[in-house]
C-alpha cells in the first residue's frame, strides 16, 4: 500500500515553485508535457508509484491545455492500482471515464471493475465491467470485461453465471486467440460443479453433537482438536461438579464452558463457508490463468 502525506497539496506546490525556479535558472532545460508525462511514466516502470502521480498531477497543473492531460489523468489510476491503493484508483478512474469518454470510458470502465473486485465489492464490479462491456463493443478492453465478469462470478460460487459469461464471449468475440481458454474453462466449471461442498449447517449440527467434529468436517482438524479438548474439559468439569452435588460449582463451570460451546458451533459453520469459499477462489484463480486475464 501506499502512504500519502497529509500536505500533499503543499507539497506539490512547493515542488512546482522549486521547478520553476530552477528553469529560469537555466535555459539549457525546457519543460514540456512530453517530457513531463515521460518522467511519470519512467516513475511509474520503476515502481514509484507516488513520484508518478506526483508527475502526472504536475503535468495537469503545468498544462492544463495539454492534449495528454486525459492521459495522465488516466495513468494516475494505473499508479494508483498497482501502488494498491484501489479506492483511490476507482475514483480516478471513474472521473477519467466521465470526463473523458470518447477515448477513455472502455478502459478507464474496465480498471474501476478491477478495483472494485479488488476491494470486494462484487456488484460493483459486475457493473463496472458491463459499462466497459456495451460502450465500445469493438474495445480491447471489452473483451476483457467479458471475462471479468465470469470471474467475478466464479469468486461468488455463481459457475451458471460464469458459464454463461464465457459462452456469450464466444458468439460475442468470434476468432479471439483466447477461445481455446474458454473451452477449457468449461471443463474447469464441470470439475468444480462436480465437487462436493460443504454444508455450514451440517458443520453447526455435528459440532452440537460432539464438539469439533463439524470443524473436522470442514477439514479444518486443529481447530477441531482444540474445540473437542476445550469443550470436553468444560463438560468434564461440570459433571464431575455435579456428581460430587456441588452444584454451585457445576453451575459456574457450566456457565463458562457456555460460550465456547456455542462459538464451537459457529465456528464450525463458518470453517464450511471458508472451505466453499477456498474452492470459489481457486476456481477464478485457475480461470485467470487460462484465460491469461490479469488483475
Amino acid at each position: 500500500m501506499m502512504n500519502h502525506p497529509g500536505l500533499g497539496t503543499l507539497l506539490l506546490a512547493v515542488i512546482l515553485i522549486g521547478q520553476t525556479a530552477f528553469l529560469h535558472a537555466s535555459e539549457s532545460v525546457v519543460l514540456t508535457d512530453d517530457l513531463q508525462m515521460t518522467l511519470g511514466n519512467r516513475f511509474l516502470a520503476e515502481g514509484d508509484y507516488y513520484r508518478a502521480i506526483t508527475e502526472y498531477k504536475k503535468l495537469t497543473f503545468l498544462f492544463p491545455d495539454s492534449d495528454r492531460v486525459p492521459e495522465a489523468l488516466y495513468q494516475i489510476g494505473i499508479a494508483y492500482y498497482r501502488g494498491e491503493d484501489y479506492a483511490s484508483a476507482a475514483k480516478s478512474f471513474a472521473k477519467v471515464r466521465q470526463t473523458y469518454a470518447a477515448t477513455y470510458f472502455s478502459s478507464a470502465a474496465f480498471h474501476e471493475g478491477l478495483c472494485f473486485d479488488k476491494l470486494g465489492q462484487d456488484e460493483a464490479a459486475i457493473e463496472a465491467f458491463e459499462r466497459a462491456r456495451w460502450f465500445d463493443t469493438a474495445h480491447p478492453d471489452a473483451s476483457n470485461a467479458q471475462i471479468g465478469i465470469a470471474l467475478s462470478a466464479a469468486k461468488r460460487d455463481d459457475p451458471v453465471t460464469s458459464r454463461q459469461a464465457l459462452t456469450d464471449f464466444l458468439d460475442r468475440y468470434p476468432g479471439d486467440n483466447r477461445e481455446p481458454g474458454v473451452h477449457t474453462s468449461f471443463t474447469l466449471l464441470d470439475m468444480y460443479e462436480a465437487q462436493p461442498k460443504k454444508s455450514p449447517a451440517l458443520a453447526g449440527t455435528l459440532s452440537a453433537i460432539i464438539p469439533g467434529s463439524g470443524q473436522v468436517y470442514a477439514e479444518h482438524y486443529r481447530d477441531g482438536i482444540v474445540a473437542f479438548v476445550v469443550n470436553g474439559l468444560f463438560i468434564a468439569g461440570t459433571v464431575t461438579a455435579i456428581n460430587h452435588e456441588n452444584y454451585a460449582l457445576a453451575g459456574i463451570v457450566g456457565g463458562v464452558g457456555l460460550p465456547f460451546y456455542v462459538g464451537n458451533i459457529y465456528g464450525a459453520a463458518n470453517a464450511s463457508r471458508k472451505w466453499n469459499l477456498s474452492l470459489s477462489r481457486q476456481l477464478r484463480d485457475e480461470l485467470a490463468l487460462t484465460l491469461s486475464y490479469h488483475y
